[in-house]
């Protein structure tokens, strides 16, 4: 038996390496708002929209039950002002066995005037032993005189490389130069 996945999210922007995970093998959980209906082979789907936190837990521990501690967690939250990102940190690995939770999180972790902000996004996993994190800042691309922000493809598969080669930080695209970013805050 393969390792458990579990991606919170994986119907939108991550749909992509939502479909290359499950073609690798392991288990594979999705935890989203519709997970039921995305309705992918080897995918096992279970509704929960993270800002309602019994939902979110009660999904979490569904998950846990059928498929056993969590190996690699994938989250793209909002917002980690919430229990969910620490709920999912605390269900990443088991005694004896860490696990990996690689947090997706936007461009703003970036912004020079706010240094401390990719230090509170770490904090969810802060004092877990089981929890090794990672994390994945979505940037932009410079195109000629302008910039756009990344495509759906290409978050998924920077996310994926970063999983593969265990990356502690990257960033898909570039944060740099930060004056450069697009205006709008929608993804191509």
């Amino acid at each position: 038996m393969g390792p458990h996945i579990l991606v919170v999210g994986g119907t939108g922007m991550l749909s992509d390496m939502v479909e290359a995970l499950a073609r690798e093998g392991g288990r594979l959980s999705l935890l989203s708002r519709q997970a039921s209906q995305a309705g992918r082979p080897g995918v096992t789907g279970y509704d929960a929209d993270y800002m309602d936190d019994e939902a979110f837990a009660a999904a979490l521990d569904r998950a846990v039950a059928a498929s056993g501690p969590v190996d690699l967690a994938v989250a793209w939250f909002r917002t980690l002002k919430i229990a969910a990102p620490r709920r999912l940190a605390e269900a990443v690995g088991a005694p004896g066995r860490p696990g990996r939770l690689i947090q997706v999180l936007g461009s703003a972790v970036g912004d020079p005037d706010h240094p401390d902000r990719l230090a509170r996004a770490a904090a969810v996993a802060e004092g877990l032993e089981t929890c090794r994190l990672r994390q994945v800042v979505l940037g932009f691309r410079l195109i000629g005189q302008g910039a756009r922000w990344n495509t759906q493809a290409e978050i998924s598969a920077g996310v994926l490389a970063a999983i593969h080669e265990d990356l502690a930080w990257s960033v898909v695209g570039t944060l740099e130069p930060w004056s450069a970013r697009p205006s709008s805050t929608v993804a191509g």
